[in-house]
């Protein structure tokens, strides 16, 4: 059996001591509230009728817990957490955290150099909050970073990470087909792993695919009240919504890229939360950290997404417009253009559109 390499095992050794970390301080924080988690882990228990209004509310009594906390993910998400839902919560939660950490910062040091400075995304308070919350966005990210890299190299297994992505959570992935157009091997097998999600998610009963849509008219009411990062929140207007969406399908197809990919479906989307930014710290670390190859005004911008300030529509719209404009101007220096195994960079835009 071939030895690992040094930077391999390193890797290894940053996402068990991710996992570690964030078990231990998850299983620390039990019962003083990790409510979206908790909301996942009560829907999958009660799979019959997950969106079901009553099951989360009597959650919040159980808990004490504050605000409104619905449930509108695709009966395809209770695949991931019904194995979860078997478990206490004591375990559950603790476990959900520590794999979706320690699978996160695997993938994200694939991005960084040096390999080590990845440990900073352990205080970036966007991947904090996400991981103290049980979000999803730490697995999606893991799968939108392990698609990227291996694009060219394993287009198969890239499509299904995708479809594995878009199964969690849809509006993620919106501009999915965009961002890797003309990969169409890549997006074949992106479909037929949805395609499958949802043939297997038919276990729970068809019912839930006729109750999901209506738990989304619910969900969107609330939607106004919400704390957002979404650019569409900034001015609440059609002709507003438009433009926000107007600039996040130019942004996707401009960078065809991570930061296409999540900012363009950010600036799409009615509702995004800070949380949503996750899968771009790795990338804004890499801005920093490597600043001779992509520039101060990257290295600064990264910078703020690093220390938590882009956490407002007009945060948002300034950090997604500032990284179009820095890009553009260095040519696309900046586009992030590894692959496994060799994770080498590729500073040419051009490379990274060709089908695999």
């Amino acid at each position: 059996m071939r030895a690992l390499a040094a930077e391999t095992k390193m890797r290894v050794a940053l996402a068990f001591g991710a996992f570690a970390l964030a078990y231990g301080l998850s299983a620390a924080r039990i019962g003083h509230g990790a409510p979206d988690f908790y909301v996942f882990w009560t829907a999958a228990q009660h799979w019959q009728a997950p969106y079901d209004p009553a099951i989360i509310a009597r959650l919040e009594a159980a808990i004490h817990l504050g605000g409104t906390w619905p449930f509108a993910y695709p009966p395809t998400f209770l695949l991931f957490v019904w194995p979860f839902a078997q478990l206490p919560l004591t375990i559950a939660y603790p476990l959900w955290t520590g794999l979706s950490c320690g699978l996160f910062f695997f993938a994200a040091a694939h991005l960084i150099r040096p390999t080590y400075a990845i440990a900073v995304l352990a205080i970036c308070p966007v991947v904090f909050f996400s991981a103290e919350l049980g979000q999803t966005s730490l697995p999606i990210g893991a799968a939108m970073i392990g698609a990227w890299l291996m694009r060219d190299s394993r287009p198969a297994l890239a499509g299904v990470l995708l479809g594995l992505a878009v199964c969690i959570k849809p509006q993620a992935m919106l501009l999915a087909p965009i961002v890797f157009w003309g990969r169409w091997r890549m997006l074949a097998w992106m479909i037929a792993a949805g395609v499958a999600l949802v043939a297997a998610s038919l276990v729970f009963g068809w019912r839930r695919w006729a109750e999901w849509p209506h738990a989304l008219a619910v969900f969107r009411a609330l939607v106004p009240a919400t704390d957002r990062i979404n650019p569409s929140a900034l001015i609440a207007a059609p002709w507003w919504a438009a433009i926000a969406g107007v600039f996040g399908l130019g942004l996707a197809l401009t960078s065809r890229d991570l930061v296409g990919l999540v900012g363009g479906a950010i600036c799409l989307t009615p509702y995004a939360h800070a949380y949503d930014l996750v899968p771009l710290t790795p990338l804004a670390a890499s801005w920093l950290f490597e600043r001779k190859a992509h520039g101060w005004g990257l290295a600064v911008t990264g910078g703020a997404l690093l220390g938590g300030l882009v956490v407002s529509p007009a945060a948002a719209l300034a950090f997604f417009g500032a990284v179009a404009a820095l890009r553009s101007r260095i040519g696309g220096r900046a586009i992030l253009s590894r692959t496994a195994p060799a994770a080498t960079t590729t500073l040419s835009p051009s490379a990274s559109n060709q089908d695999a």
